[in-house]
């Protein structure tokens, strides 16, 4: 019998292995979307459960650094393939590749991106603060932009003379799934229930993202990548930059979210999101709340005491109209 159960178990993980498939997905007219999260959007990846995705994530519309003065030359020619078509000269930062439809996902149900590998990709980048605008405008009632060389085997880059900012922890600020089509079509820069902008520096490799679907294949979508960001984003920008990287899309049926959350290889993320800075940090105190009695068999008061005790807030970003607070709490205090 036990030779049995053993020759099924390895059946079972030899079909699992099989069925994985791996994927690729580069920008492309065909398979960037610029700016905008549309449950109406025709997919340009289908995947299973369980499949993995190597991405490349394009920032940095080459009219955008020509108009700085770069030379047509100097700009990567993989920036003309991602931009071909697209008018105007925004940099582009949610230059959105995807969407990635998950066979199986229906509305209500979750999905599971597991971040397995972010790199830098292309050596250029680009900084920037608008007038009126990011955490004191009344400093800067005027515009700049910067241009960024990357070391990216070295993983560094020069900033100013005497100062060099390592690139160790590279991220994409935009991951997200397709809003409800009573939504319509929303600015890929303002996150919500759906995910998306929602630039946050912990969702590194080892993280998984878990986002409730609101359409039929969830329609998962990534952007804007980060070489380097602050918690805070206090000055408008990260350092913009073109990544590649993979991920594993796991389908979670019939598992019910109501709103994003993450887990990293050592701590519980909650995520809150909202204008008022004040009103996010509630929202990730209460959702951090729920899942602890939900999940570990806490009372509610005990949760919150635990949380007073071992819980960091830390302020995702203050710059965008939605400002974004995420809460974490260590794994290791749980013992079962």
């Amino acid at each position: 019998m036990k030779r049995l159960c053993l020759a099924i178990a390895l059946t079972v993980a030899a079909t699992a292995a099989t069925a994985q498939k791996t994927h690729e997905i580069r920008p492309s007219p065909t398979t960037v979307q610029h700016g905008i999260f549309d449950a109406s959007i025709k997919p340009a990846l289908v995947i299973d459960s369980g499949d993995i995705v190597k991405l490349w994530t394009a920032t940095g519309h080459p009219a955008y650094f020509q108009e700085l003065g770069l030379p047509k030359e100097k700009i990567p020619q993989e920036l003309f393939t991602a931009f071909e078509g697209v008018k105007g000269s925004a940099r582009g930062d949610h230059s959105l590749v995807g969407p990635m439809y998950v066979n199986g996902a229906e509305i209500g149900d979750t999905i599971e991106v597991k971040i397995r590998r972010i790199e830098l990709w292309l050596p250029i980048a680009a900084m920037s603060f608008r007038a009126g605008r990011g955490s004191i405008p009344e400093e800067f009632p005027y515009s700049r932009d910067k241009i960024l060389w990357l070391d990216v085997p070295g993983k560094k880059a020069d900033f100013a003379p005497g100062v060099v900012i390592p690139l160790t922890r590279p991220f994409w600020g935009d991951i997200g799934v397709a809003p409800p089509l009573s939504m319509g079509r929303i600015n890929a820069s303002i996150p919500g229930v759906h995910g998306g902008n929602m630039d946050n520096h912990d969702m590194l490799p080892g993280t998984s993202l878990f986002l409730p679907v609101h359409a039929t294949g969830a329609l998962l979508s990534i952007a804007d990548g980060h070489a380097s960001q602050g918690n805070g984003e206090v000055g408008q920008s990260a350092i913009e930059t073109s990544l590649q990287g993979e991920i594993q899309v796991i389908l979670h049926k019939g598992m019910t979210t109501r709103w994003p959350r993450a887990e990293t290889p050592t701590h519980y993320m909650s995520i809150g999101l909202d204008p008022d800075l004040n009103v996010a940090a509630k929202m990730a105190i209460k959702e951090m709340l729920d899942f602890l009695t939900r999940t570990k068999g806490l009372s509610r008061e005990d949760a919150y005491m635990l949380m007073s005790a071992t819980m960091d807030l830390h302020v995702t970003q203050v710059v965008d109209v939605t400002k974004g607070v995420h809460a974490m709490i260590p794994k290791a205090i749980f013992t079962k």
